[in-house]
């Protein structure tokens, strides 16, 4: 019976443990991936991500690998109904340096550029896995990825002003005898 019980509980950890915070987001080589079905810049689609995730904090798709890029392809075209789209992922960089980097932070070690433009923000294409760039203005679905090891964190609650009121309080008697 304590056997059983042992099992049942370390079933139950491992599940717990191994889950992501979503039922309807994928789970590949440790990271979760939201699929969003609503089109924004990409500046906008990060934003979303960071911090509008009703599950947790999350980052714009990282794609360490090209088999982690055929998954988001295969999976996006279900997700967002078409099977020739464009989806922001978390790759970018900045007019100063031109470096690529991964939202998240983590070092570009793998790119799968099928077009490398002038734009500085990458979206992945369903049609093959691959990455073109744009300027970022356009409206596309978009991908989030975080891990599902790390507590869920939630956006600050929105803080309400309350209106200046008058407030009267009565004197106070004090013992000096004045």
């Amino acid at each position: 019976m304590l056997i059983k019980l042992l099992f049942l509980l370390f079933s139950f950890f491992v599940l717990v443990q191994s889950g992501c915070f979503d039922n309807g987001d994928k789970e590949i080589k440790g990271l979760c991936y939201k699929f969003v079905p609503q089109k924004l810049a990409y500046e906008d689609a990060r934003n979303w991500c960071h911090y509008q995730n009703p599950v947790t904090s999350s980052y714009l798709a990282y794609v360490p690998d090209a088999s982690t890029s055929s998954f988001l392809a295969s999976y996006a075209r279900t997700a967002f109904g078409s099977n020739n789209v464009n989806f922001w992922i978390g790759l970018s960089r900045n007019n100063s340096n031109r470096q690529w980097f991964w939202d998240n932070g983590a070092p570009v070690g793998f790119t799968y550029f099928d077009i490398l433009g002038s734009g500085n923000y990458v979206a992945e294409s369903t049609v093959n896995a691959k990455w073109n760039t744009f300027l970022g203005t356009e409206a596309f679905y978009f991908a989030c990825s975080y891990d599902p090891q790390a507590p869920p964190t939630f956006a600050p609650p929105k803080t309400t002003t309350i209106p200046n009121v008058p407030v009267s309080t009565p004197p106070v008697p004090t013992t000096t005898g004045m």
